[in-house]
């Protein structure tokens, strides 16, 4: 489970503490359906922050339950998705398992450009390595693949390839996971018709389309 970003004090200027602020009520309402203004004044402290937050229009409070406001969602679901594009490039293409601090920092200096740069690169990811949803861009309705993806999918993959398995999104996950199809497994593909077969560690798998089109791996050779 992810962190919380923890790069505001005093001196923090205000948008920034605006962004952190956001970001903790997008994951109090994600882990609990709400998010509280106490829960929130306990994360970031800052109460009369918070207050002046308040008043710019970014969340209104009904007792102590937070709502952002279109505007404040809007940019909240940014910055979660920065983030979490971030989370992912440092653990799938830099290999870099201590990472958190690194991408707290570049959630806030990503360009919009940047942003859709990384997330076609890494072949529009659907949820980030602690397994959160990503909240889907411009870039991810169109699918432009301008920058070759890091990330295919198995019905993608080319038969007789290898590749490392970065990140499974179907409903059978427990079940693959049982036959040591799991992050970081290597799996071949052996052919794509009528079902999709893959080697996973001497085990060798029939895969529906529709599984297969879940499953992302990084192509080897």
């Amino acid at each position: 489970m992810s962190k919380p970003c923890k790069l505001t004090d005093h001196s923090t200027g205000e948008s920034l503490f605006m962004d952190e602020a956001l970001e903790a009520i997008w994951e109090l309402q994600e882990k609990s359906g709400t998010a509280s203004f106490n829960d929130l004044i306990n994360m970031m402290g800052h109460h009369s922050r918070l207050e002046r937050m308040q008043k710019t229009g970014l969340f209104s409070l009904s007792g102590d339950a937070i709502t952002l406001s279109e505007q404040g969602h809007a940019r909240a679901r940014d910055i979660i998705r920065r983030h979490r594009l971030a989370e992912r490039l440092f653990a799938d293409v830099l290999d870099i398992a201590d990472y958190e601090d690194d991408a707290c920092r570049l959630e806030h200096a990503l360009s919009r450009e940047a942003e859709e740069a990384i997330c076609t690169l890494l072949g529009h990811p659907p949820r980030c390595p602690h397994d959160k949803e990503i909240p889907r861009g411009e870039c991810c309705a169109v699918f432009t693949r301008k920058i070759k993806p890091l990330a295919l999918n198995l019905r993608e993959m080319e038969v007789g390839k290898e590749g490392r398995v970065l990140f499974i999104n179907v409903p059978a996950m427990d079940r693959l996971a049982n036959m040591g199809l799991v992050p970081g497994a290597i799996v071949r593909l052996h052919q794509k018709k009528p079902s999709y077969v893959v080697e996973v560690d001497q085990t060798t798998l029939a895969l529906d389309e529709d599984i297969a089109q879940g499953i992302y791996v990084k192509q080897q050779g």
